[in-house]
């Protein structure tokens, strides 16, 4: 089983990132911008003549809606956009607990998260949903640039399980040779040790790895989280 994609309309070339969401891109010859929804740095992925993938879209300052990278090895995910869906697709197809999906982006206290779940049982999980686009001989790591929104959703699973709940982090691994995945301690410290201390009082770590091919995601295995990885 895989998750299907919509084709990308567009293929052009990488040419240099103007800020957090937007790029540009060389298609057929000129100049046109792209917007970047992925909110991570991507420096091993947005290189300047990088070929990438892209779809129309209509409004906004931009006409391309950035959709993958492509490696000389591998097709790289990076619409961020996705992931929810995935990661519902991931439950659905039972490769993600026996679980149904109760609802899309719940409300816990004051934040918004990603999943929640009932368990045949009738307990419920919340999920908070990352995607990963960072992988370093062989090793995945997030997040590649800091996320106080990531430390915070960390703190509101390890609250959520205090008050009852089953909580998850769900790590969508889109890199084909990672074989574990960690987090960035060099990058983002705070992160990691909200994500550790969440770990500690029971919150589930889950790493999915997958292979991207034109034009779908295949679910190739779960790899193991470590909280310090060492070579």
């Amino acid at each position: 089983m895989y998750f299907p994609l919509n084709p990308p309309e567009v293929d052009a070339i990488f040419v240099k990132r103007i800020n957090r969401f937007l790029g540009v891109a060389l298609v057929n010859g000129r100049e046109e911008f792209v917007h970047i929804h992925d909110p991570g740095r991507l420096q091993e992925l947005l290189v300047p003549g990088a070929r990438i993938w892209a779809r129309r879209k209509s409004g906004g300052k931009t006409n391309l809606y950035l959709t993958a990278v492509e490696l000389p090895d591998e097709v790289v995910l990076v619409d961020s956009s996705l992931h929810n869906k995935i990661a519902k697709w991931l439950v659905e197809s039972g490769h993600f607990l026996n679980y149904t999906v109760e609802k899309t982006e719940p409300v816990y206290e004051d934040s918004r998260l990603d999943l929640l779940l009932k368990s045949p049982e009738g307990k419920y999980a919340l999920v908070e949903v990352k995607g990963v686009t960072l992988e370093i001989d062989g090793v995945a790591y997030f997040p590649d640039a800091p996320t106080a929104r990531g430390a915070r959703h960390m703190d509101k699973l390890k609250r959520a399980v205090q008050n009852g709940y089953e909580a998850y982090v769900l790590f969508l691994v889109f890199r084909k040779k990672a074989r574990v995945l960690s987090p960035n301690w060099k990058t983002d410290e705070k992160f990691a040790r909200s994500f550790q201390e969440a770990v500690e009082h029971g919150v589930v770590p889950y790493a999915a790895k997958f292979e991207m091919f034109k034009w779908g995601l295949r679910y190739v295995n779960k790899i193991p989280v470590e909280l310090y990885f060492k070579k």
